[in-house]
């Protein structure tokens, strides 16, 4: 700094006697104490009229060059500096030093600037133009329609009726091309917005904003794609002259930053939204899309192809979550500003849990955009549909929920992944695995379909069969297991894919779906997955007797802390399940029951680690109380709960059903036989996993699902063979399995299979 100086919103304060050493910095919003007697020297001479130099001499007598320096970079550490002279007022130079821009400048250009205001549709675009215009410079108000006159010179402001409007993309395409900045504002509606201000490449553009706009326009792609023929509804119009005078009177108050450094930290890539029902505020970041069809490249949308590469990335200390490549708090940080009704992907996180869960127990729910609703019904399944997290802490649970709403996020099919149109009799299966490997409907459940479905949840529909001369459209993921490429029904694959109604093969599930900091690490949770409903299914449908799990023999007290307040302060039982089968993974199903009976809860976890699958199984279960206590108080009404859960809920007890207990005649499991595993990274646990399908004669198949604007990778694996947990009876390991690991009891047919399906 040649002339530096105190910032005008900060003042020193010498203290007296006995304590003159020491100087205290009073601010509106900071105070700081500094106890350093060079500062306190140095704080009477930065009045920014000497230069650098000059102060440093005027001291050097009494401090050393050292001492000087030091105390120097301690106060412009803090922020508390600034440079140059200050002619203008204290009050309004203080006001432009807490936006760190030069108080001078600012104010020569209110006086000397320009506004172009683009009209958009605004409906208080005049309003906005007279406000500003009082507040700054003259603003001259240009119509969207005459791109020519946006090539005066002046800081560009456009106001639109919708934040989307289809005439903003020719002025994001000029501005691209040109290099020039310029501000989205809505001066009306319940919520007013102030920004992006969009920076050609150094900021996300317009599309970029509209991508993920449109997406958390749910109810509005609902109505659009009903109606067809008719313009896209904006869901704010309400204007009022005090509501836009407040945006003018913020958006003045930013331009002359944006004018003089060129960009600010408050909305150059973000945007502010002020409630002026409730007087809150948001700050929503707007996400560069790498693949940007108008600022980046959509080729990098599909990677280096379908060949999937896991590399060895250490796996940190294992914190209960299992399998990780960076800590929970880490990953909490790099994926926050996801978070956004507006600009995320993720469009709310809420806690679920209240005052009662004595800290052992953290879960929460995040909101997500899905496939486009076909229907109301489906629409408002997509509206109530969140994503669950669970874990030990409120960060880990936190993590989870944003983790599984990326997952499906990533799921979803938008027609910009790259695949074929071809029938499986034309792929063979060298080249591709049909959907009846896949699915596991038997064929009586294809032909009783329409007798079935009428009364079945959603999860447990049968479509119709997909035969080998079928012409659908395949995504090619990559076999592991044979280290080639692998074409997969995109329909199965991906959610909302048009063949799934189109040829009426019903909907994709998430299942094998995960995240993870890395492709190895979202690889393995899927697979982990995978094993924990497949094992689940050998279990559930035979209603075989399995023994119980001993907590006291895990050396992790929350557990046993989980099952005590289960006991103490909900009245509830708590115990675990061994399903482990034979791929040998841990399994553990948590199971729950109010003490006067009824009302049963389970969870299921799996991981090598018998240590983390217990973890995994018991957060799981908790994750289910808020929905028990809104049956439990609905009046009937289910409280939105799906008609399956409900009944399960409200009719099924263990003393009606003892395969949900622990078997009396098997001695409690520990977790001796399962020794956590050695692998030092993601690469080693990979090849242990596809070693380990390949021992049971089963190939491991992996989709990368990832997009390059998020940080989670995203895995979609598939082993076919693996049973879903849901109800689908076809042949195969669901009857097979069991009787191999001599479990009892075991169905001999579909007429004896367990009634109740999962109700999850």
């Amino acid at each position: 700094m040649h002339q530096p100086r105190f910032r005008h919103d900060y003042l020193p304060i010498r203290l007296a006697e006995p304590y003159r050493d020491h100087l205290v910095v009073v601010g509106e919003t900071r105070n700081v104490m500094i106890d350093d007697p060079v500062a306190v020297e140095l704080a009477a001479l930065l009045d920014g009229t000497r230069a650098l130099g000059q102060v440093v001499g005027e001291l050097v007598g009494r401090h050393s060059a050292g001492a000087l320096a030091r105390a120097l970079r301690r106060l412009d550490g803090l922020d508390l500096l600034a440079a140059g002279p200050c002619t203008t007022p204290r009050p309004a130079a203080a006001a432009w030093d807490a936006r760190n821009v030069a108080p001078d400048r600012a104010e020569q250009w209110r006086r000397d600037g320009r506004v172009l205001l683009v009209d958009a549709g605004s409906p208080a675009v005049a309003g906005l133009a007279a406000r500003l215009g009082d507040l700054g410079p003259p603003v001259t108000v240009v119509p969207a329609g005459d791109p020519d006159r946006l090539d005066a010179d002046g800081l560009l402001v456009v106001a639109p009726g919708s934040m989307i409007d289809p005439r903003l993309a020719r002025l994001n395409e000029a501005c691209l091309a040109t290099g020039r900045p310029w501000l989205l504002v809505r001066p009306h509606g319940h919520v007013l917005l102030l920004g992006p201000h969009f920076r050609p490449g150094t900021t996300g553009c317009w599309e970029c904003l509209r991508r993920r706009w449109t997406d958390n326009e749910e109810v509005v792609n609902f109505v659009v794609e009903q109606r067809g023929d008719h313009d896209r509804p904006s869901p704010a119009w309400a204007a009022l002259d005090a509501t836009t005078a407040v945006l003018a009177g913020l958006l003045a108050a930013e331009l002359p930053v944006l004018a003089v450094a060129g960009g600010s930290p408050r909305v150059t890539g973000r945007m502010v939204a002020l409630d002026t029902r409730d007087l809150t505020t948001g700050t929503h970041t707007l996400v560069r899309l790498p693949q940007c069809p108008a600022c980046g490249d959509p080729a990098r949308l599909g990677g280096t192809g379908p060949r999937v590469t896991v590399t060895p990335d250490p796996l940190t200390a294992d914190d209960g979550t299992g399998s990780r490549t960076r800590p929970a708090a880490e990953t909490l940080r790099l994926l926050e500003h996801q978070v956004s009704p507006y600009l995320g992907v993720i469009t709310r996180l809420s806690p679920t849990g209240g005052d009662s869960d004595g800290g052992v127990m953290f879960g929460y729910t995040a909101g997500h955009n899905f496939a486009l609703a076909r229907g109301p019904e489906r629409l408002r399944g997509n509206l109530r549909g969140l994503s669950g997290g669970k874990g030990r802490t409120e960060t880990q649970a936190r993590v989870s929920a944003i983790g599984e709403a990326i997952e499906r996020y990533c799921g979803v099919w938008r027609g910009d992944r790259p695949s074929r149109r071809a029938a499986y009799a034309g792929l063979g299966r060298e080249r591709a695995v049909p959907m009846s490997e896949l699915r596991h409907f038997s064929a009586r459940q294809y032909a009783e379909r329409d007798l079935t479905n009428p009364g079945s949840g959603p999860f447990h529909h049968v479509p119709v069969p997909a035969g080998d001369d079928v012409v659908m459209e395949w995504t090619t993921g990559w076999s592991l297991t044979h280290d080639r490429p692998c074409d997969l029904p995109a329909a199965y694959v991906w959610y909302g894919h048009p063949d799934a109604s189109r040829l009426s093969l019903g909907p994709a599930d998430s299942n094998g779906c995960a995240a993870g900091g890395t492709l190895g690490e979202a690889i393995l949770q899927g697979f982990y997955e995978l094993v924990e409903r497949d094992a689940v299914a050998l279990w559930w449908y035979h209603r075989s007797r399995l023994p119980g799990v001993d907590l006291a023999a895990f050396d992790d007290p929350w557990p046993a802390a989980v099952q005590r307040h289960y006991r103490t302060v909900l009245g509830r039982r708590l115990w675990v399940l061994d399903l482990t089968a034979d791929l040998g993974i841990p399994v553990y199903a948590a199971v729950s029951e109010r003490d006067g009976g009824g009302q049963v809860l389970v969870g299921f976890g799996a991981h090598p680690s018998a240590a983390v699958a217990l973890t995994r199984a018991v957060s799981e279960l908790n994750q289910f109380l808020p929905l028990a206590a809104a049956v439990a108080g609905a009046n009937g009404g289910h409280h939105g709960a799906e008609p399956e859960t409900a009944r399960w809920l409200t009719t099924v007890t263990t003393a009606d059903q003892p395969w949900l207990r622990p078997d009396p005649d098997q001695p409690p499991t520990t977790p001796a036989p399962h020794p956590s595993p050695v692998t030092a990274d993601t690469s080693a646990a990979v090849t242990a996993a596809v070693d380990t399908a390949r021992a049971a004669g089963l190939e491991l198949i992996v989709v990368d699902q990832s997009r390059p604007e998020l940080e989670l990778a995203v895995a979609r694996v598939v082993v076919p063979g693996l049973r879903h947990f849901w109800r689908r009876l076809g042949p195969g390991r669901l009857w097979e399995t069991p009787a191999v690991l001599g479990r009892a009891p075991l169905a001999t047919g579909e007429d004896s299979i367990n009634p109740l399906s999962v109700f999850f």
